[in-house]
């Protein structure tokens, strides 16, 4: 891998799972930043003042939850990797519908994690955007709108 590190956010609506991740991350040879956020809202502020490599995603929040989330991310001008964090198996398939890029059980393992950062990174040196798209030259004019749409929603 180049000297270039990882920026990631990690979130998680349970301090003690976000908490365990945080620190896994924060392990990582390949991670230069985790910033963490306890919600979907919180997640999303970040989102719109820095730009991430990857998302740790847990998929079952309340009020805006990872699926919801991943949806408002694909009208981004960058589109971070995504990795759902889950309790259940019950959307992994609708995880990968959202070009999810990993899918880690909860509690989490520490090679898994460390299997999904470098999947990001692999994604991340190739130029790819989530899912396996060439990552867009250009912001995208719905952003904005996203956002907005996201913020009226709680």
């Amino acid at each position: 891998m180049s000297s270039d590190r990882l920026t990631l956010l990690a979130v998680d609506d349970e301090r003690s799972p976000l908490e365990d991740l945080a620190r896994i991350l924060r392990g990582s040879p390949s991670v230069r930043e985790v910033e963490c956020a306890a919600d979907g809202r919180e997640a999303l502020h970040h989102i719109t003042r820095q730009a991430y490599d990857g998302i740790f995603l847990d998929v079952r929040m309340p009020d805006l939850d990872g699926l919801e989330l991943a949806h408002v991310l694909r009208n981004f001008a960058h589109q971070p990797q995504l990795v759902f964090v889950s309790a259940h198996d019950g959307a992994a398939v609708e995880a990968f519908e959202r070009q999810a890029l990993d899918y880690l059980r909860k509690p989490v393992a520490s090679g898994r994690v460390q299997e999904a950062v470098e999947r990001i990174a692999v994604a991340v040196a190739s130029g790819e955007t989530s899912g396996g798209a060439p990552a867009p030259t250009r912001p995208a004019p719905e952003d904005d709108e996203m956002v907005a749409a996201a913020n009226l929603r709680g």
